[in-house]
């Protein structure tokens, strides 16, 4: 029978190390998640095409429903799959009477479902609501008209490099503009006029910029 020898010390040394190692991988990871940032928030400039639902150009006065304007969205990623998100959006429409446009934005709070998590193509669907404006630019129109709305689409995140994403939308609301009084200051003096935009309009925008994590 083979008597039995102790371990020799440096071996008993290195399998406790490896043992102290191992225990320790796990609050080691934590530490490093905890000192890293989360990186939750998000924020985004996009540029905007807008349209909006003009009334029938009986009045003479009429709106140019297509135009240019600029987006902001802030958002928190509630988990990888779920963020919460404000949304801000104007665009400058103009009229057909000579640099009269009216000033058409809002404001809206958005849920976002993101899909493909880990990926660098997010696609997302979202929903929201919020309070919208149209207001003149111009101050022979006396015009300024609120109202309550909800928006939903879809839109995609690319990564582009680091914290980077391309981000495209489409984006359509209905909003149920307040009634209100339009005058307008015309040359044979100062007349009501029909509003340039529906009471119960629709308006879309398509969106194409740049978010950053931050």
């Amino acid at each position: 029978m083979t008597p039995a020898f102790p371990r020799p010390p440096r071996r008993r040394a290195a399998a406790a190390t490896i043992l102290v190692a191992l225990a320790l991988t796990p609050l080691t990871a934590a530490a490093t998640d905890d000192a890293a940032p989360a990186r939750r928030w998000l924020v985004g400039l996009d540029a905007a095409s807008s349209t909006v639902d003009g009334t029938e150009p009986n009045s003479g006065l009429f709106i140019d429903e297509t135009s240019w304007g600029l987006g902001l969205q802030l958002g928190w990623l509630v988990s990888p799959s779920f963020m919460v998100r404000v949304n801000a959006i104007a665009a400058d429409h103009e009229l057909n009477a000579p640099d009269v446009t009216v000033r058409v934005g809002g404001i809206a709070a958005d849920a976002v479902f993101l899909f493909r998590d880990g990926h660098g193509f997010r696609p997302y669907l979202f929903a929201g609501v919020g309070g919208y404006e149209a207001e003149s630019r111009h101050v022979d129109l006396v015009y300024d008209v609120r109202g309550p709305g909800v928006a939903f689409g879809a839109g995609t995140f690319v990564r582009l490099g680091g914290q980077t994403s391309l981000h495209g939308a489409l984006r359509v609301e209905a909003v149920n503009w307040e009634d209100n009084q339009v005058l307008w200051n015309s040359p044979a003096g100062l007349i009501e006029v029909e509003p340039p935009l529906d009471e119960s309009g629709w308006t879309s925008k398509v969106l194409l910029g740049l978010a950053f994590r931050l």
